[in-house]
Order: structure tokens, then C-alpha cells, then sequence
């Protein structure tokens, strides 16, 4: 099976915390991207066009809504804005595409929850050209809504060496934000996306009265722009492959020798350390052979051949028992699924 040169986990750091018998260390992993883009695909532009045309009523209504919700005048117009950069930047580091973000150009839209019509494809292609990008991506439709809650416990603290029992109130804004994306491919004049993606992010601020746990609220107009770009950087996410954290143990005790290969592997000497357990996966103790088959299949995982880590983990369920294997085949078995996906999509 092919594989991803990229896709090899690259950075190991951190102990997590030690058990009686393992040691947990956090891995960064590349994950496929959510939606499949072409991988002739490397330049993308990305244009907001979810602001309405003059003259079609709603920039008035807008304005109307601004006010009544208490969000302020071109809220949505700045926010939009901002969900356009925050996929910017949350491209910036992809190991799957280049972003530009194209100045000036105006492009409008509805200024409403629908869609407008697609764009013309001739001057999808003028723009992808005066920018020196292979795709379009359009935010073609914004909106927010904004939601307020309170709630109230009782608190207990110190205060001159006497119990004080008073109430805290803690107030929430919640914003949601809805954002309309279409991504155009000129060459084959094909839109390869057009969804709806509903994002949510929330604020909570206590405080020893109601007025005062509101007040510590951020500023309404603040969390909706702060919103947009959260959505724009969740839209990142889902197009592009990204590297997250996770978290992996392996076994530290089990004989001397397994102490050794801990000191190895805390030295990044994955090789050093995997030759030791290698030398106990047939061991007639059926613990240590089985920890020493579990800690292959992280090795094997960590250099990247997967089919091979995953033989190691069955080995150490089917043969020796050991119970924590299960979990870790099924994450092994989803690691070669990603790694399919990341190949098609990455075209390595």
C-alpha cells in the first residue's frame, strides 16, 4: 500500500504522566481533510462575497438588524470579513495549499442566508489568473445570531476565618455563526463545495451580581467578529489535512531490560528501544511478551508502517491478551484509513 511521506508522525514531546506500568507521550498526526479537493489544487483565493449588491434592500435591513440585536451597525459586514481571514490563516500552515487573499476585489452577493447564483465560470478564471491560483473559494453567505443566559450557584470563601456563603452569578454569550461556502474549480469548471457550516463559540464571566458577571461579558460586537473567525478557521480545518495532537502509551516495566528501552525511547532512540522488545515478543511469559508486542505496534506506528503496528497490536490481543491492544488495533485500523484518504489527497 502506498503511503504518505508526510503523514509520518514527526514530533514526539511531553510525558503525559507515569503509571505503575506505562508511560503516555503526545504524538502529532496528520488528518485528511474533511472534504476532498483535487490534488491538482494548490493555490487557493479566497474572496467574501456574502455582503448584499446596492440597491437590493438589504443593507438596509441589515443596518435594522444590527441595531435591534444590539450587535451595532455592519457587524456582520466586518464579521464576514473576518471569517474570510481566518480561513486564510488557518490555511497558512497547510501542508496541503498556498492562500492568497485577493485585495480589493468586490465581489457581492445576497446579503441574506441564500445562496446568490454561482459565479459566471469566465470570470472565475480571470480572477484565478490575476491571482496565480488553481481554485476560488467564496464565503457567499454570512449570518450570526446571538444568544444571552444566566445562571446563578452558591459560593463559599474564606474571610476572616469564617465561612462566607454568597451568590455568583455567571452570565453567557453564545454566538453562532453561519457561513455559506462555495469553492470553484476553473479547469474543470466544477464546484467542488457549496455547504452551509454552523459554528458556535461562547464566552462565560462571573460575577457577584447579575449587572457585574454581564459587564465582564466581552463586548457583543467583539465575540460576533471573534465567531467569524473561529468558523473561518473550522472551514480551514475541513478542507485541508491538519496536524492534531494525540495521546499514545507504551509499557515501562516488565523486566530490566524494559527500563532500558524507556531511557531510550525518552531519548527519541525509537530504534534503540525497539530493538530491545523485539528481543521479548516470543518471551514464555505471556505479560511481558505481550507488553513488548504492544510497545512494537507503537514503534511500528511512529515510523510510519502502519500494517506492520497493527500485526504487532493483534499479536499482542490474539496471542498474549493484552487487553489494552484492543483499543489501540481499532485506532491503527483508522490510521490506515487516513492514511488512503491523505494519499489521494495529498497525490504522494
Amino acid at each position: 500500500m502506498k503511503r504518505t511521506k508526510s503523514i509520518l508522525i514527526i514530533c514526539i514531546i511531553g510525558i503525559s504522566f507515569v503509571s505503575c506500568k506505562t508511560k503516555s507521550i503526545s504524538v502529532k498526526v496528520l488528518k485528511p481533510a474533511e472534504i476532498y479537493v483535487p490534488s491538482n489544487i494548490k493555490t487557493l483565493a479566497v474572496v467574501n462575497r456574502s455582503l448584499p449588491a446596492k440597491g437590493n434592500g438589504n443593507q438596509f435591513n441589515n443596518v435594522v438588524e444590527g441595531i435591534i440585536s444590539g450587535e451595532g451597525l455592519f457587524v456582520d459586514r466586518e464579521a464576514s470579513q473576518r471569517t474570510v481571514n481566518g480561513l486564510a490563516d488557518g490555511l497558512q500552515n497547510s501542508p496541503r495549499f498556498s492562500i492568497t487573499v485577493p485585495d480589493g476585489l468586490n465581489l457581492r452577493g445576497t446579503g441574506t442566508a441564500k445562496f446568490p447564483a454561482p459565479l459566471p465560470w469566465q470570470q472565475v478564471s480571470q480572477i484565478c489568473r490575476d491571482y496565480s491560483a488553481d481554485a476560488l473559494i467564496l464565503l457567499e453567505t454570512f449570518d450570526s445570531n446571538t444568544s444571552k443566559r444566566f445562571g446563578s450557584q452558591q459560593k463559599t470563601v474564606k474571610e476572616d476565618n469564617k465561612d462566607v456563603t454568597y451568590t455568583e452569578y455567571r452570565a453567557t454569550i453564545d454566538i453562532s455563526i453561519n457561513a455559506g461556502w462555495r469553492i470553484y474549480d476553473p479547469k474543470n469548471q466544477k464546484i467542488i463545495d457549496q455547504n452551509v457550516f454552523t459554528d458556535r463559540k461562547a464566552w462565560n464571566r462571573n460575577g457577584r451580581t447579575k449587572a457585574e458577571a454581564q459587564n465582564n461579558l466581552p463586548k457583543q460586537a467583539y465575540a460576533v467578529k471573534d465567531a467569524g473567525y473561529y468558523a473561518g478557521k473550522r472551514y480551514a480545518v475541513r478542507i485541508s489535512p491538519n496536524w492534531i495532537w494525540v495521546s499514545r502509551h507504551y509499557f515501562v516495566k516488565g523486566n530490566d531490560d524494559f527500563k532500558n528501552a524507556k531511557y531510550k525511547a525518552d531519548a527519541k532512540q525509537w530504534e534503540d528501544a525497539a530493538d530491545i522488545w523485539k528481543m521479548y515478543v516470543n518471551d514464555p511469559d505471556i505479560k511481558i511478551a505481550g507488553r513488548a508486542c504492544y510497545n512494537m505496534a507503537l514503534a511500528s506506528e511512529i515510523f510510519g508502517k502502519f500494517d506492520i503496528a497493527l500485526n504487532w497490536a493483534q499479536k499482542a490481543y490474539a496471542d498474549y491478551h493484552l487487553k489494552d491492544a484492543r483499543q489501540y488495533i481499532n485506532i491503527l485500523e483508522n490510521r490506515i484509513r487516513d492514511a488512503e484518504r491523505l494519499d489521494r489527497q495529498m497525490n504522494n
